[in-house]
């Protein structure tokens, strides 16, 4: 009885994961210009979420012991969003501090940041796009975007909007798929996750 208890927590989990982490993401990275510009973006990132009403945390550690200080802001744009990092370190390299936890700070993961939308208003994935062009014109030149949702490469709030309903659809369809799925009490883990690839490699969608 405890097997299938823990398996049945397993397959939680993995539900969980597929509804929660499935999503149209906004990838970045990049470098200041200019270190000197370092104080200047900080300040008018935390303006800029001032004047939009997003919840914010400012961050500032260039005067502390840390192995990697940072400084910046980190801007919450809705509730159904991810944070958007806006963090600095003192070379002028945009860092994810949320990856300190799990990898060396001079790990490359900290240097990739990412935001998903998915979930949140489209005006919200648009907002942030905004931002990082302005961010892009004004400090980073060499700021890297890749959007899942694809407005960054081409200003189409429908193709937008049809990626988000597609992966509405999916991640809906992907998680009435799972709850449905019956197991015979005292079946292994191993057996249950074999069960869910299978039932994952059957599923198909037609991409908009």
């Amino acid at each position: 009885m405890a097997e299938f208890y823990i398996a049945r927590k397993a397959i939680v989990n993995i539900d969980r994961f597929s509804t929660e982490t499935m999503g149209i993401t906004i990838h970045y990275k990049g470098k200041l210009d200019s270190v000197e510009n370092i104080d200047a973006f900080c300040d008018e990132m935390e303006d800029i979420a001032k004047s939009m009403g997003w919840k914010h945390t400012v961050i500032d550690k260039f005067d502390t012991k840390d192995k990697t200080p940072v400084k910046g802001v980190i801007i919450r744009p809705h509730e159904k969003s991810e944070s958007l990092q806006l963090i600095t370190d003192k070379q002028g390299n945009l860092r994810n501090v949320f990856a300190f936890e799990f990898a060396a700070e001079d790990s490359d993961l900290t240097f990739l940041n990412f935001i998903k939308t998915q979930f949140a208003p489209v005006e919200i994935h648009i907002a942030v796009i905004k931002l990082l062009k302005y961010i892009q014109q004004k400090y980073i030149s060499n700021l890297d975007v890749y959007d899942e949702g694809e407005y960054w490469q081409t200003g189409d709030e429908n193709i937008l909007i049809g990626k988000i309903d597609f992966l509405n659809g999916a991640i809906n369809h992907l998680s009435e798929v799972l709850n449905s799925v019956e197991f015979e009490e005292g079946s292994s883990a191993e057996s249950i996750a074999d069960k869910i690839e299978e039932i994952l490699k059957n599923m198909k969608f037609k991409k908009p």
